[in-house]
């Protein structure tokens, strides 16, 4: 953000230098990342909610292909047995501490799509991430896919993060607010100070009332950084009246190198945090459950066989959600029993070690953007050509049918 040159206007305010003032901003939720749009009424109805779940969740222990007959034996400690899972079909079974997820698999409110992937094919964390939140192949690209659709879908959409700061899926031409909460008791008089600061300043002064909208949507009452609490609260934001309708967040934790666990563990207890804030959201949003859909992925996976210390590696196929009440009501409307909830959608590669991919990992089959882009295209709207900008250089990958 630029420095302002505008006269102070009393002698609270002479006294605020750039770090003061950065440091007030910070205290009422207000990004660096300044200016923030004012969010208008938009013409869809329609609520995305995008979840990155950071350090490369172990797909092979949350949707279990028990029927697959290498899967045991590559996971003789931490594997899991087809009695301790949660059914979904004759094949695969859900890892127990997903229930509210497995409630929603039988009202046909969330599918599962395995043995999938971003065109990523190594296995660093950063890189990883930066591909699956760029759209790309590139890592070192800056622009995030999900604020390449709000430039292109402005008049139906609006964007907000629920961080601390910005996440690259929402870094690019768009400018997009972001909340996280904070509790510090000074925060009325830093409220004020700021507001007078901004008052000289046509622009930031509109921006700044834009950001307390945000903030009076939620509060910082009671609000914790827990990911339950932060997902409550992203239905709050998502659910008030001319808020905006697509937000992403972050869960991070699922690096399971060691004593990863099976039906109890350092997996266990991830999957229930997850669980519980998918749960959160879906009450927080009331009716408006009906009119979302909500997407959880990872980096990449991890190795098929366990390692030495009772954990797993990084690997490579992976298991994405796709969830919200949009799915279950689509699937009343329509005579396709394809076209619904409550399936795991795999074209499924095999764990035996010729069909491990380089000997190790479950091999993808499908492309984590064809997911997404028929999520977009079914639930958003959004056309082919604007799909192939948001995912520069995917032509050939076509939108799966996911709604």
């Amino acid at each position: 953000m630029k420095s302002q040159s505008h006269e102070p206007h009393n002698h609270d305010l002479q006294s605020i230098d750039r770090r003061q003032f950065m440091g007030l901003a910070a205290a009422v939720g207000v990004s660096a990342m300044l200016p923030f749009p004012s969010f208008a009424k938009t013409r869809s109805d329609n609520i995305f909610v995008w979840i990155s779940l950071r350090g490369a969740m172990d797909g092979l222990n949350v949707v279990v292909p028990h029927a697959d007959p290498d899967y045991a034996d590559l996971r003789p400690n931490i594997g899991l047995k087809t009695k301790q899972l949660l059914n979904l079909d004759s094949f695969f079974g859900l890892h127990p501490s997903l229930k509210s997820c497995h409630q929603w698999y039988e009202n046909k409110e969330v599918s599962f799509v395995h043995a999938c992937s971003t065109a990523y094919r190594e296995r660093s964390h950063f890189d990883g991430q930066k591909i699956l939140e760029n759209g790309t192949s590139d890592p070192f690209n800056t622009e995030g896919w999900l604020n390449r659709l709000l430039t292109l879908s402005s008049s139906q959409y609006d964007g907000i993060a629920i961080d601390s700061g910005l996440p690259l899926i929402m870094q690019g031409e768009s400018t997009v607010a972001s909340w996280y909460p904070n509790r510090l008791k000074t925060r009325d008089k830093q409220t004020e100070l700021l507001e007078e600061l901004f008052q000289s300043d046509q622009m930031l002064s509109a921006n700044f009332e834009s950001v307390m909208k945000i903030d009076e949507l939620v509060g910082d009452q009671g609000v914790g950084k827990q990911f339950k609490s932060l997902m409550r609260k992203t239905g709050d934001i998502l659910s008030a009246e001319n808020g905006p309708n697509i937000a992403a967040l972050e869960l991070g934790g699922w690096d399971t190198h060691a004593n990863q666990g099976s039906v109890n563990g350092r997996l266990s207890n991830q999957l229930k945090t997850l669980d519980a804030g998918l749960a959160a959201l879906k009450e927080s949003l009331g009716s408006r459950w009906n009119n979302t859909v909500i997407i959880a992925a990872s980096e990449f996976g991890r190795t098929a066989k366990e390692n030495g210390t009772k954990g797993t590696d990084h690997g490579t196929g992976n298991v994405m959600l796709v969830a919200g009440g949009a799915m279950a009501s689509k699937a009343l409307n329509t005579s396709s029993s394809g076209a619904s909830g409550g399936r795991v959608i795999a074209n499924w590669p095999g764990l035996s070690q010729e069909n491990l991919y380089q000997g190790r990992d479950l091999k993808p089959t499908t492309d984590m953007r064809g997911v997404i882009k028929g999520v977009l295209n079914q639930h958003l709207s959004i056309e082919e050509k604007q799909l192939n900008t948001t995912f520069p250089d995917s032509e050939m990958i076509k939108p799966l049918q996911m709604i």
